[in-house]
Formats: C-alpha cells, structure tokens, sequence
C-alpha cells in the first residue's frame, strides 16, 4: 500500500449577520564601536526569534533591535510570508532625557556593527544595576500561542516549555522585582505555579481588565513573544552617553492570524519602569524605523498627524530590482497608538482630544523626524546629542524642525512633523501646505524616521508603556498614492482593536483532524473540540458599525429619441442599521481543504486558488441558511461590498468523514 502525503486543513464556517549591512547600504564609512567592558560587565547580546503567526516573518532580538538579522546584509520584515520580499530593515524605541544636573541620558539601538545601549535582564531592585549572570539568564525570549494556553487550561499536561519557564516572577535572590510577565495566579499566593493552574495572562475574558483596572498588563495576539532588556548591562557603545540611567523595558510582540487587514499587522508594547534613583527632565520616547519597501533606494517618507502614523512609500509606480515588489508597489506604516503621561498641568493638549491638564493624559505622537542614510546634519547619527537631538524633533546641528522643502529652510515657520501632507493644519495657509517628498521635489532615498512623544518628566519608579503597530496594504492599482489610502484604511480598524485592549473575535475551538490511513481510503474524524460549545458559538464584531451605507444607481430621467428609451441614472446612498445578529458570528458548519503544502496560508484569497487549496469535504447545519455572504469596505467607491463566501449544502455536521483516496489523488492532479 502507497501512503499519499497531502495537507489537510480544516475551517468553521461562520455566519455574519544589526551585524553589519551591506556595504552599500551601510554604515561602514564609520568604524564599529568596542565597548570598553565596565559597569556590569554583560556581554553583547545574542538571542534571536522570528514571529510568523500570520502574513508576515519578522525577527526580534534581545539587544532592543528587532525586524531585523545582523548575521546578513539583508531586511527581515518578510511580507507576504514565504515571498521572499520584504518592507522594514530594523526598529528599536530610544529613550532620552536630562538629569538634575542637566547631564545628557540617552538609550537607543540602531545597527549592531556600531555597539549596544540595551542589553537583557530585569534591574536589581536594591541598587539599580544587573549582573552579568543575570543578563546571560535573559538572554532568550518566551514565545507563547494563545491556543497553546487554551489547550494547557483544558488539560494541565499540555504544557509547553515556555509556558513551564514563565518567568512570572523575578528571582528574589536577585532583588528583582517579585511580578514580572503577567500571569493567571490561580492560587491567589503570587507565585507562578503552573502546576497549581497558573498561566500566561491572555485577555481570555472580553471583559478583563488588568489589576491598574486597564488594559496594559496582559499578554496580547495569536501569538506573543515576551523578553525584558535593561540599559545599564554595560556602556552604552552606540550612543556613547556612558552608563544608563536604570531602565527596565519589559517587551513583547504580537500578531493576529485573520483573514482580514490584521493579517498583515504586527505590534510591539514596551512596559518602561525607571528602577534607577534619577528623575529624567525633558524626556523622550521614540519609535526607530528603517525602512526598506522592496528596493530601499527608491522610497519616499510621510506622516499623519491625525492618526499617529508615520509611513514610508514608493517613490514612483514601478519597485525595481531585486527583492521589489514591481507595479503598485505596497506602503507601509507604523502607528504610535500608546505614549508616555504627560506632566500635570503642563499646558499642553498632549493628546490632541481639544482638552488640556485632563487626568491621565498620555502623550501620542508629537514629533515626526527623517533622516538619510548619509552624513551631515540630516544624516545618521553618531553620539547622545545627535539621538536627544532626533528625539526632540531637530537636526543634528541644534537647529528646529521647519516646514516646507526638505524640512531645513532658514526663515521658515518651524513645526513637529515633517512631510505631513494636508494633516497638519496648523500650516494651512501655507504655500508649501500639503507637503510631500513629492511636492518637495526630492530624489528618492534610503529612508530612516523616527516618531517620538515628549516631553515629561520621568520619576524613579515611574511606570510607562509604548505601543505601536505596523500596518502594511498593497493596492491592486493605483499606485504608491492608493496604497498609502489603504494603510490609512486599515489603521482605523487597527485603532479600533487598541481601543478595545486587542480584543479580536475569537472563533470557536476547531477540532483536530484524526487521519487513518486504510487500504484505498482515509478515515478523518473530527475530535478533541468543545461540542456542544463550538456548535453554539456567537460572538459580536466591535469594528463593524452599527449601521452600513450602500450605494444603488437609480433613474432621475428618461430622454425618448423615437421608440428608443434612454435612462439618466444618479448614485444613490441609503443606509442600513443592522441588528445584534447581523453584527455577529455564529457557527455553520465545517469545511475541509487540501493545501499543496505546509507553506500554504490559511487566508480566504489563498484558499480560494485552485493551485494552492481544494475543497474535499463541507458539512453545514440543516437549517434556512445556505449562503454566507461577507461585507468587506471597498475603499474605491466608498460603499461595503457584498462577497459570497460559502454556498452550503446542508447536508449536516456528521462526522467521522470517510474520502477516498482516490478522490484525494483525483484533487491533487487537477
């Protein structure tokens, strides 16, 4: 008997009702830095991750660098998965701020080939300071599904490694601070034992909240890494501002696997907590990007003030050359979504809500800064001033961000954000105003930004938290300028789902698919699943609003030439309020795909290509539902469009399910 290797996926149905880069892409004219081994005494850092839960592979590190991979000259912010193309060469965040003697402190990452600011390990509690042994101990990451909680709070022997080695708490001996990564403490003892029933903190509970009675303490996504990283491991060798000032940065990325705009977003929170006994003054935080959108030499950069983005986009139709994306190039954006308190009674409408001193206040994105892959005063930076100087939204030589050309034009108004578009409205009667790389007239670039919030005033003690999101959008035509109004698009929904602690829709538990493989045939049966609860499952869509417009052609005239009609048709709009149900899922039935192989995606347009996916097998409820239809915003027209999904044939939920081989092999070939 032959085995037949196939892939089988199965769906629910539901109802809505740096190392060193590239020498010509480098930094190489400037000599790598060594540290002059002091303080601490920790090592560089080494550990690495990748995150590829949905439609992008990216890849942390534990020295504060991520969406990058020192060990080549080469971007690793892989989109589409498994394409071999790629948006973003690296990020980090940078703190930066004034002591009381006015001495710069200053902690940034950029490329490893010129040295390190961050290094792993939570902070001694006793003297603000790590030791070696400890920076090696955390000197790896906690790479942890959300499924894999589910299946580990139904049955305590489903336990992975990085759920066992949680580091929940921080190890007394060390004087580290005794609540590390959130956890479930079943036992109300404040330890984690998972052998007691305690477990990561996903926000499991719609309506959870976190011990601060917010949404900040959890862990997030379909898929969560967590490591913690600290600035006073060593010198700070890229910044060249000595030893840190005693920040502890507990870190973790996530990503949602949907079959939606969220498919293609990854998102990074920063819990920032001042263990050292210095008050920073005038302190920044910011959010580093390089980005590289296919080729990095033909892109331009941009802003929204509004929606907190900063973005990065083909400067002309065509990405050229290797590992480009060619016509209708995609953008992508990140969103500074989280900043840092505001001081009390600062004066300042911090967040941009028309209301000043209010309690609580939190900082969004207040400056928007390039610069270029260059040297100069718009160039890269090289000590504490030229990052403090980026982080306050100035160039290198001390002189104020100004609008209009490239954003240094003596005589002209200063601003905060560079390259704005018609999103800062303060410059409206401008000449310069919208203002674009574009409308500048600039030759494309290698781009690096940096958004950053400030500034306030950073208190031993103080606890913060950053979070920002990528947002990435391809448009079908159009060009660079569509495929900026799509990131735009699906930011919103990025926003909603932020506003709402992350709380995504959460389908029902699929079952497992057991395969018997027989003379002829396959036996496939569907355990291990939560019946009747996943057969009962309805769940309620935040982002899909209360009501819905849609646009119909309607006849205003009739012009009559003899025996013949001719009809003047206008656009219509009217609106539809949708009920509960028609905002909710609920379950239908099953479906059954076979997938070329294991690199196939699960997202609806992969499975609906005849060289990818098969449908084998459907089972649906018998009831009056026999089509599933999906209303999708078509940005084009501004009106929802109506997209079959499923046609069923309500034939029934019966399992176990016997398919021919042969039927398998007949799939296959066609």
């Amino acid at each position: 008997m032959k085995s037949l290797n196939t892939f089988l996926f199965l769906i629910l149905l539901l109802q809505l009702k740096s190392a060193a880069r590239e020498p010509s892409h480098s930094q190489k004219a400037q000599q790598p830095k060594v540290a002059a081994k002091l303080v601490s005494g920790c090592v560089d850092p080494v550990s690495k991750i990748d995150m590829d839960i949905n439609n992008v592979r990216t890849r942390m590190h534990t020295g504060g660098d991520f969406w990058t991979d020192p060990a080549s000259p080469l971007p690793y912010y892989e989109i589409p998965i498994n394409s071999g193309k790629h948006s973003m060469y690296a990020g980090s965040i940078w703190i930066g701020g004034l002591d009381a003697s006015g001495n710069l402190k200053v902690a940034a990452q950029t490329y490893r080939n010129l040295g390190f600011d961050f290094y792993p390990g939570t902070i001694d509690l006793s003297n603000g300071d790590i030791r070696a042994e400890r920076c090696n101990y955390y000197d790896r990451f906690w790479k942890i599904k959300k499924s894999e909680v589910l299946d580990f709070i139904a049955d305590k022997n489903n336990i992975t490694n990085d759920i066992k080695s949680y580091p929940g708490n921080g190890n007394s001996l060390y004087n580290e601070d005794e609540f590390l990564a959130p956890f479930h403490d079943n036992g109300a003892d404040n330890l984690y034992e998972p052998s007691e029933g305690d477990y990561p903190l996903f926000r499991l509970d719609a309506n959870a909240v976190d011990a601060g009675g917010g949404c900040n303490d959890f862990l997030f996504g379909d898929e969560c890494i967590w490591w913690v990283i600290n600035d006073v491991g060593n010198v700070h060798t890229l910044s060249e501002s000595g030893k840190g000032a005693g920040i502890e940065i507990q870190c973790q990325a996530f990503a949602f696997r949907t079959s939606d705009e969220l498919n293609n977003m990854t998102f990074n929170k920063f819990k920032i907590i001042n263990r050292g006994n210095l008050e920073l003054n005038q302190t920044y935080f910011g959010a580093w990007a390089d980005p590289d959108l296919g080729n990095p030499y033909d892109d331009y950069i941009g802003c929204d003030v509004d929606l907190g983005l900063g973005f990065v986009y083909n400067g002309d139709p065509d990405d050229d050359g290797p590992g480009s994306y060619g016509i209708n190039p995609p953008a992508l954006a990140i969103d500074f979504f989280q900043g840092p308190l505001a001081d009390n009674a600062d004066g300042l409408d911090n967040d941009r809500d028309g209301q000043i001193d209010e309690p609580g206040e939190q900082i969004i994105m207040s400056k928007f800064i390039y610069y270029n892959n260059a040297s100069g005063f718009q160039g890269d930076p090289n000590d504490a001033n030229d990052y403090y100087n980026y982080l306050k939204g100035f160039w290198k030589n001390g002189q104020q961000l100004t609008y209009g050309k490239n954003g240094f034009v003596p005589g002209n108004p200063v601003c905060d954000f560079v390259y704005s578009g018609n999103t800062d409205t303060a410059f409206n009667n401008n000449p310069d105003f919208p203002w674009s790389e574009s409308s500048a007239g600039n030759p494309t670039g290698d781009r690096r930004f940096l958004q950053s919030a400030g500034p306030f005033t950073l208190l031993p003690g103080a606890v913060n938290y950053i979070t920002i999101g990528v947002v990435w959008a391809q448009a079908s035509n159009g060009g660079p300028k569509q495929s900026i109004e799509l990131i735009k698009f699906a930011d919103v929904k990025a926003q909603q789902l932020f506003d709402n602690c992350f709380k995504v829709i959460d389908g029902p538990r699929a079952p497992d698919l057991v395969i018997r493989e027989l003379d002829r045939e396959l036996i496939i049966s569907l355990e291990n699943y939560f019946t009747p609860a996943t057969e009962l499952y309805f769940e309620k869509d935040i982002t899909i609003p209360d009501t819905i417009s849609k646009t119909i052609k309607v006849i205003v005239d009739t012009i009559m030439q003899g025996n013949i009609a001719t009809y003047i048709y206008k656009d219509s709009t009217y609106t539809d309020t949708l009920t509960v149900a028609e905002r909710s899922f609920k379950f239908e039935g099953y479906q059954i795909y076979q997938l070329l192989d294991e690199n196939v995606t699960y997202d609806i347009q992969t499975l609906q290509n005849p060289d990818k996916a098969r449908l084998i097998a459907q089972f649906d409820f018998k009831n009056n539902i026999s089509q599933i239809i999906n209303h999708s915003w078509n940005i084009n027209i501004n009106s929802w469009d109506e997209i079959e999904m499923v046609n069923g044939n309500k034939q029934g939920c019966n399992t176990p399910y016997e398919l021919k081989r042969m039927h398998l092999q007949q799939v296959a070939a066609n």
